[in-house]
């Protein structure tokens, strides 16, 4: 029996490898919030809340300038970039935040565009309100 239980044991794991991991979707949970997750990790992103650990607090973003989140020390590159936070600006900055500033602090990249699109998905609905009064001002 011991000789058996190895080889398909060894077989299930190989096969196992093979399998696609389900899906965020599949859970029933959002793609974007999962993904954002990783934003998570430096930004807060909750009304009325500080700067998280790394970097500001990404909430009311949409219309903002560049570089004016209170609580935060921006490099002087950001400050003076004259950015107004957009779904096509944000969409940039996701994909390459060093050609769209150099000097930022910010390194990481989301290079996948399905994948920036959920996160921009995300953050567009966590905080509608902002997001349509933003839209509004920009006319």
């Amino acid at each position: 029996m011991r000789r058996l239980t190895l080889p398909l044991a060894a077989a299930a794991v190989a096969w196992l490898g093979h399998v696609p991991a389900p899906s965020a979707q599949y859970f029933g949970m959002d793609p974007g919030e999962v993904l954002f997750g990783e934003c998570r990790d430096c930004h807060n992103f909750a009304e009325g809340a500080g700067p998280g650990r790394k970097a500001p607090n990404l909430w009311g973003v949409f219309g903002r300038v560049a570089g004016t989140a209170p609580g935060w020390d921006y490099t002087p590159e950001l400050r003076a970039s004259g950015i107004v936070w957009t779904e096509t600006t944000m969409d940039r900055w996701l994909r390459n935040p060093g050609s769209v500033v150099p000097g930022t602090k910010m390194d990481f990249q989301v290079p996948n565009d399905q994948q920036r699109e959920y996160v921009l998905e995300y953050m567009r609905n966590a905080d509608i309100a902002g997001y349509l009064r933003a839209i509004q001002n920009l006319k």
